[in-house]
């Protein structure tokens, strides 16, 4: 009797199992369908205000940007040639605002936007790094001038127009 049981659990158990891995194949095929009409319709709007390489650009640009401001500190090494491992908060809170930069190449004008950290020595980092970004945006971008950061709620802005 008790064999039966367990059988039962087994066979209820696998029975679940592949409900749910339908249940997983239809929300990711629902979610791939989402994110190709999302680009599909970048894609559209693009062809027709701008160029869809600029698209492309935005990306690249934009890993780059991010990888330009991510903080990392280094550690140290001891007597003994073991390294220290060290952590640091106000990094992580900076390095997770960075992460959510975003640049939007068009043929007029860039867009950037980061997040502004929450805390204040994340924002201190941030401020002391103005004229950096300002200056590595202007580099990376010869073409543009860019204005000011303008701050509006916790996202940081910079605008870049085409020289002319």
């Amino acid at each position: 009797m008790q064999k039966y049981n367990q059988l039962d659990v087994l066979q209820k158990a696998v029975s679940f199992l592949f409900q749910t891995s339908d249940v997983l194949n239809l929300l990711y095929s629902s979610l791939l369908v989402w994110l190709a009409i999302l680009v599909l319709i970048e894609m559209t709007l693009r062809i027709g205000n701008d160029s869809v390489f600029n698209s492309f650009k935005s990306v690249w640009h934009t890993f780059g940007f991010r990888h330009f401001l991510t903080q990392n500190e280094k550690s140290e090494k001891t007597a003994e040639l073991q390294e220290v491992k060290r952590f640091n908060p106000i990094y992580s809170t900076f390095n997770r605002a960075v992460r959510k930069c975003v640049i939007d190449i068009r043929t007029e004008k860039i867009m950037v936007c980061l997040r502004v950290p929450r805390t204040q020595q994340a924002q201190k980092i941030l401020k002391d790094m103005e004229a950096h970004i300002k200056e590595e945006l202007s580099s990376r971008n010869p073409n543009y001038y860019f204005s000011a950061p303008e701050r509006i709620h916790s996202h940081l802005w910079f605008i870049g127009t085409k020289r002319k």
